[in-house]
This record gives structure tokens, C-alpha cells and sequence, in this order.
């Protein structure tokens, strides 16, 4: 916030421009609106997948407020949709898609979210080692930002990009449509069964945190766009 101060200070004598915080709250704003499309939940087809957990909230007495019906219809049988939005469509995704289609679309949003979620953390944890001077002081320089990486280490970028590429490729070969997203940790034993419908209610809090996720790393990516300023700094400020 330091630096809007002093972009403020130094421009008092023109008042034409607007002031940076405006313009950022506008980029943040049209991303925002861009990104709302995560909260539609895509139905699933008439197969059994592991997708068929979530179908158990609507049957499940639990009475939790969190996985309740939403006011309006979801023709669906899906978690997702939560109070005030309800089943928000507005594009027609599930009026248009075919059952495979579906299957697919709600797929991608899990793993889309589950990305998103590092990809804050990837955000976060070098600015703050960047902050400390943990790698040197070219390390992000100069702005700080872990966009600089793109700058000062792309040879690092493009080598995790590529083992994530490889990652995906192997787990798309290996798994069947509707079953993409289960990482096998119950099967593993990593973690103890919970039962159907605490199940249901993990599924609903992943998919809610990974739409959270997404929003808040495009969120993150345009602020430090605009003001070229560390996240955590922005927080501070």
C-alpha cells in the first residue's frame, strides 16, 4: 500500500489519471466475474463412477446446513449447489452437454480446484523465502513477486511444468472417465474410511475450497500484475 501512497503523493498535482487501486480493483473485479463459471456444478451420467459418493448427500439425513437442498431445483443429483447462488447455469453448460460431457466437465472442476489450491501455495511460500533472502537476493528480484520466476528461472519453470505434463499424461492412461479424480488414498489405506455420508460432506468442502482456490489465484495473478507488488505485502498493506 506504500506504493499507492506515493504514486497518490507524486500525481497530486495532476488529478486526471485515476489512481492504481482503482484500476486493480477493476482488473480484480472482471476476473472475479470471469471466473464465476467454476460455480456450476455439472451433473453426472446414469453409471456408477466413483462420482456416485456425492449422489448420497441428497438421500443422507445429516442435517448438515452446508450440503442442504439449494432453493432452486439441481436436476443434476450433485453437490455444489449452496445458498444464496443455488444451481447456477447461466451459460446452459448442463442444458447442452451430454452425459459423458458432464461427467467430464465435473472432473476438471475438481482437478482444476485441486491445482488451484497448490498453485496458491506456490504463490505464497517463494514470496515469503524471497522476503527472508532464503535463495539470495536475486532470488524473485527485483519485484519479489513469484511471477519473476518466469524472469529469473525458466529453465526451473518450463523442467515443473514438464514432470506435470507427465504426471497428468500417466494419470489420464491409467484411468478410466468418471473415475479420474479418485486418488486412491482410501484403497492406499492412507486414510481411514469415514463412511457415505461424512464422504459426501469431504467431497463438498474439496469442491467448494478448489472454486475458492481458483477465484483467489486469478485474483492473486492480476494484483501482482497491476502492482507488482508480493501478495503478502498486499495483505499487510
Amino acid at each position: 500500500m506504500t506504493m499507492v501512497h506515493n504514486s497518490v503523493n507524486s500525481l497530486s498535482s495532476n488529478p486526471t489519471p485515476s489512481p492504481p487501486t482503482s484500476k486493480m480493483k477493476l482488473a480484480i473485479l472482471s476476473t472475479l466475474m470471469a471466473g464465476a463459471a467454476a460455480f456450476a456444478p455439472a451433473p453426472a451420467a446414469k453409471s456408477s463412477t466413483s462420482l456416485a459418493a456425492t449422489r448420497a448427500v441428497k438421500s443422507a439425513p445429516t442435517g448438515k446446513k452446508n450440503i442442504d437442498v439449494a432453493m432452486n431445483p439441481n436436476p443434476t443429483g450433485l453437490i455444489g449447489d449452496l445458498p444464496p447462488v443455488g444451481f447456477f447455469d447461466p451459460a446452459g453448460f448442463a442444458a447442452k452437454a451430454s452425459p459423458e460431457e458432464l461427467i467430464r466437465y465435473r472432473e476438471v472442476e475438481i482437478m482444476h480446484g485441486r491445482f488451484a489450491q497448490l498453485a496458491i501455495l506456490g504463490l505464497l511460500l517463494p514470496e515469503k523465502y524471497a522476503s527472508e533472502g532464503a535463495f539470495g537476493d536475486d532470488f524473485l528480484a527485483p519485484t519479489g513477486t513469484a511471477l519473476e520466476v518466469f524472469n529469473t528461472d525458466p529453465v526451473w519453470v518450463g523442467l515443473t511444468f514438464g514432470v506435470i505434463s507427465v504426471l497428468e499424461t500417466v494419470r489420464l492412461l491409467e484411468t478410466e472417465p468418471g473415475t479420474r479424480t479418485n486418488a486412491k488414498i482410501l484403497e492406499a489405506g492412507l486414510y481411514s474410511d469415514p463412511g457415505p455420508e461424512k464422504l459426501a460432506e469431504y467431497s463438498l468442502k474439496e469442491l467448494q475450497n478448489g472454486r475458492l482456490a481458483m477465484l483467489a489465484f486469478a485474483g492473486a495473478v492480476v494484483q501482482e500484475l497491476v502492482n507488482q507488488t508480493p501478495l503478502l505485502e498486499n495483505l499487510q498493506g
